[in-house]
This record gives C-alpha cells, sequence and structure tokens, in this order.
C-alpha cells in the first residue's frame, strides 16, 4: 500500500470505528424486550439502519437480521478495497473467501435435506464484485451432481467432486471441515506474500488465531466427537504460531483426554483457555473469541505501517455481529441481561 494510500485508508478507518456500537449500544440491545424492540434500535440508532431498511418485522428470527449485517460488513470491506493495491488487496480478497464459503454451505445443507436451492438465495451473503463462485447457476441446480458441475473451473469443484453424494449424517461434517481447511490454506499462503516486516503484528496475531482453533479443534475432537488419528490430522490447520506440525502430530496421538489437557495448557500464551474447570467446555469458544478480539483492538491501535488496521477493523466488524446475534438469540430463550453478557466476546467486566 502506497504511502498516500495508506494516510488516506487510516483516515476511513478511523472515521469508520467511530460508528461502531458503544457500551450504550450494547446494553440497549441487551435490555430491550423483543426481537422487534432491538430491531428498531439497530435501524433507527446504528449504522446498520441502512441495511434494515426492507426487513420486515412480520414473524422476525436471526437470519432476517443477520443476513442485512453482514452485508454491511461486505459492503464495508468492499470500500476499503479501493485503497488497496498489490498483494495487499490479494489478502483482503482472501479474507471474503469467508463469506463465499458460508454461502456454499448454505446450499450444501440445502441439498442435504432436499430444499429447493432457490428459496435460499435470500440468504446467501457474498461479495458479488470478488466471488468466482457462480452462485446464480448454484441455486437453480436440482441434485448435488448438477450442483458440483456448476462449479467446474473452481478450486471448490475439486475439493468437492470426490464426494458422491451428500447427506445429513455422513458428508457434511468431512465437507465443511474441507472448505475450512481450503480457507486457512490460502488465508496462510496470502499473509507468507505480504511484507514481512510491516505486517510483523498482523501476522503473529493471524498465526495466534490459528493456533487457538487448532487447540479447540484436538480438544473437542478428542473428547466430544471421538475422533481418529487420521481425522485430526486432515483437519487441522497449518501455519500456527507456536504450534507446528511436529506438534499438530503429537496431539493427533495423544489417547487420554487429561494427557491432551495438560499438554495443552503447556502452551503459557493459551493457557487461559484451559483455566476454568468448571465452564471450559461451554466457555471455550467464548475465550477463545475474546483473546482474538482483544488482540485486534491492539492492533487497530497500534502504530504497525502495513495492513494491520484495515484487517482489525474487518475482524472487530465480524465479532461485533456476533455478538449481535448472540443478544438475538438471548431474545429466543429470554436469557437475563447477566446470563446474555456471559456469550458476548465484548467484556462487560
Amino acid at each position: 500500500m502506497a504511502n498516500s494510500n495508506h494516510a488516506c485508508v487510516n483516515t476511513k478507518l478511523l472515521a469508520m470505528k467511530s460508528k461502531m456500537l458503544g457500551t450504550q449500544d450494547y446494553e440497549a440491545l441487551i435490555k430491550a424486550p423483543s426481537l422487534n424492540d432491538l430491531f428498531y434500535y439497530l435501524k433507527d440508532n446504528t449504522y446498520y439502519g441502512p441495511f434494515l431498511e426492507e426487513v420486515h418485522t412480520d414473524h422476525l428470527h436471526r437470519l432476517e437480521l443477520e443476513v442485512p449485517l453482514t452485508r454491511m460488513k461486505i459492503y464495508e470491506i468492499e470500500k476499503l478495497m479501493h485503497y488497496l493495491q498489490g498483494e495487499e488487496k490479494t489478502f483482503v480478497k482472501t479474507l471474503l473467501i469467508r463469506s463465499d464459503i458460508e454461502s456454499l454451505r448454505v446450499l450444501i445443507r440445502g441439498i442435504a435435506r432436499g430444499a429447493n436451492l432457490e428459496e435460499l438465495a435470500g440468504f446467501l451473503v457474498y461479495s458479488e464484485k470478488y466471488t468466482n463462485i457462480p452462485f446464480d447457476k448454484l441455486v437453480k441446480t436440482k441434485d448435488w451432481d448438477s450442483f458440483k458441475k456448476a462449479l467446474v473451473g473452481t478450486d471448490y469443484y475439486r475439493l468437492l467432486e470426490i464426494y458422491r453424494q451428500v447427506t445429513v449424517e455422513d458428508d457434511l461434517f468431512p465437507i465443511e471441515k474441507g472448505l475450512e481447511r481450503y480457507y486457512y490454506d490460502k488465508l496462510k499462503n496470502s499473509l507468507n506474500k505480504l511484507d514481512q516486516k510491516r505486517n510483523k503484528d498482523l501476522i503473529k496475531t493471524t498465526r495466534e488465531g490459528i493456533d487457538l482453533l487448532n487447540l479447540v479443534w484436538f480438544y473437542r475432537g478428542k473428547k466430544f466427537y471421538h475422533l481418529s488419528r487420521e481425522e485430526l490430522l486432515a483437519y487441522a490447520l497449518r501455519g500456527g504460531l507456536k504450534i507446528k506440525e511436529k506438534d499438530i502430530q503429537h496431539m493427533s496421538e495423544i489417547k487420554n483426554i487429561d494427557t491432551l489437557h495438560e499438554v495443552m495448557k503447556s502452551y503459557s500464551e493459551y493457557a487461559f483457555l484451559f483455566n476454568h474447570s468448571k465452564t471450559l467446555d461451554l466457555y471455550m469458544e467464548r475465550r477463545r473469541e475474546r483473546f482474538m478480539y482483544y488482540a485486534y483492538l491492539k492492533l487497530f491501535n497500534g502504530t504497525e505501517a502495513g495492513l494491520g488496521k484495515v484487517v482489525a477493523f474487518i475482524r472487530l466488524i465480524e465479532y461485533e455481529i456476533e455478538d449481535i446475534t448472540s443478544i438475538i438469540e438471548s431474545k429466543r430463550y429470554r436469557m437475563s441481561a447477566l446470563e446474555t453478557e456471559k456469550f458476548l466476546i465484548r467484556s462487560f467486566e
């Protein structure tokens, strides 16, 4: 990113960041008596408002709110892309692959349960400008074979062609984990092409995130899903900061969950994941995301000359949307304000 563009995008980012939700907004959303009240607060008092104009409040549910919020995120990313060049632009385009894959998952799950894919089109959120997936063709397919054929010419065809069919019981898990692995492999490769000196903090933060995902994957894979060594290795992510290939191999071979637990705690930087035995399983994901939230907040407020502030802003929006989604779910289960706060990424302590 040229210096002039760098100064321009940083100014833009500060203005965009100032519009994000503050503590008072979160408190208002948490205390909103109903989902409709939450919706009107977002629409009338936050920068999400313009993206909620066409939402109908009759039979309002989570997806009807989550989709336009995510569209706002895509819109903000596309605006930032205007200021980026070369490998930095390529890296941010790689971040958009997450939305592509999430939309693919919606359609693949639809096929698995025999749904009409055209009826799912409204739930697909991706960058029309930067995607290479022909979603317009995919939603018109009627079966798994025609779905795969519509992806010929993309990497996704190679990933999916080995599956002769797709069923909820047997195939969704490996397909979705394979897509996740594909995204992180692309992210790792793109990260390696960035200027290593100018993006030192961004690279460190991203690789810490991969480490944490691997720790959660091995812990849950062993404890809850009883996955084999081969399955654990197949979907473990590469490119972490502390957890290298030999560590991945070692953890995959450990059979006793208590032994695995102790090995994981030996990574002192990540011991916080495992230091709360009573709530270890329930809040592990929240602790992981909260660690990353504050890491990206620190990155945004830092002085690094590279792409860090841009990526941090994108991640902070994603965490904000996740928290809004959690608050939406709290209305469904009629949780108290105190209970709701326990499930949020952002801390109110």
